[in-house]
C-alpha cells in the first residue's frame, strides 16, 4: 500500500509540520472541506496538546512558555497522571517516542508523513506497537469509544499501521477533569474497525490526487459501525 518508507530520525515537531507531505490532520482538513464544514483549527488547543505530549514523551525538554491561554496546571497534572501509570512507565521505558516518517502511498503516488507518539517493539522483534496519548472531555470510557469513528481515530490508526508495518494500535485516553482516568483502548482488537479507517484514508488521498489532477473518484462515506468496549 505504501512504498519509499524513510525515517526522519533527527527532525523536530516544527521541521516534521513543514515537510510538504500529507499528514492525518491533513486528510481531516480535506474531509471537512469536501462535507462542506471548513473547521479553523483552535490555535491554543494545539498548543496544549503540543506541550502534553512533550510533558509525557519529553518531559526532560518540557517548559512553560508564555504562550496564553494553556492551563499548564492542569495539563502537568494530567501528565503526571499517565507517567504514575505503571502500564504506561513500562511503554514509555521501551518506546521511540516523537519519530518522524514519510512514505509515498503506491495506489495514487501522494506523499504521507507520521509522526506517532511512541513506537515499542517486542523483545523478540517481531511485533510493533504504534500508542497515541489523546486528551479527553469524556466523562467515562463507554462515552470516549463513541469519540473514536467521531473523531476518525480508525483512520488514523489504519494509515499508521499501513505505513509502519506495525501490529497493534493503542490509544491512551486521559480524562481532562476529575478523577483524571486513564483508559487504554486496542483499536486493532475491534473487527472490522482497522478496514474502515483504510478505506477512509484511501478514498481521501484519491481525493487530494484527483485535486492535483490525477485522479477522479467519489467521496467514500463509511456506514456506522458499533465498537466494542
Amino acid at each position: 500500500m505504501f512504498h519509499a518508507l524513510i525515517h526522519h530520525p533527527d527532525l523536530t515537531q516544527a521541521q516534521h509540520r513543514a515537510l510538504p507531505h500529507v499528514s492525518n490532520t491533513d486528510l481531516s482538513i480535506l474531509k471537512n472541506e469536501l462535507l462542506g464544514q471548513p473547521r479553523q483549527l483552535n490555535a491554543v488547543a494545539l498548543a496544549y496538546g503540543s506541550h502534553f505530549h512533550t510533558a509525557v514523551l519529553e518531559p526532560t525538554t518540557y517548559g512553560r512558555t508564555e504562550e496564553r491561554g494553556i492551563k499548564w496546571a492542569d495539563l502537568e497534572t494530567l501528565a503526571r497522571q499517565v507517567r504514575r501509570q505503571r502500564y504506561c512507565r513500562d511503554l514509555l521505558y521501551r518506546g521511540q517516542a516523537e519519530q518522524s516518517y514519510t512514505a509515498t502511498h503506491t495506489a495514487t503516488g501522494v506523499g504521507v508523513k507520521l509522526r506517532p507518539d511512541l513506537l515499542v517493539r517486542s523483545r523478540a522483534g517481531r511485533q510493533l506497537t504504534l500508542i497515541d496519548f489523546k486528551t479527553t472531555s469524556s466523562p467515562d470510557l463507554a462515552h470516549f469509544l463513541t469519540t473514536i469513528e467521531k473523531y476518525d481515530y480508525d483512520r488514523q490508526a489504519a494509515l499508521y499501521l499501513d505505513v509502519l508495518g506495525a501490529t497493534r494500535f493503542l490509544i491512551i485516553g486521559v480524562q481532562k477533569k476529575a478523577p483524571h482516568e486513564v483508559w487504554r483502548v486496542e483499536l486493532t482488537a475491534t473487527p472490522g474497525l482497522i478496514e474502515q479507517g483504510r478505506k477512509k484514508y484511501a478514498a481521501l488521498l484519491r481525493h487530494h490526487a484527483r485535486q492535483a489532477g490525477c485522479l477522479s473518484v467519489p467521496l467514500y462515506t463509511p456506514a456506522p459501525l458499533a465498537l466494542a468496549a
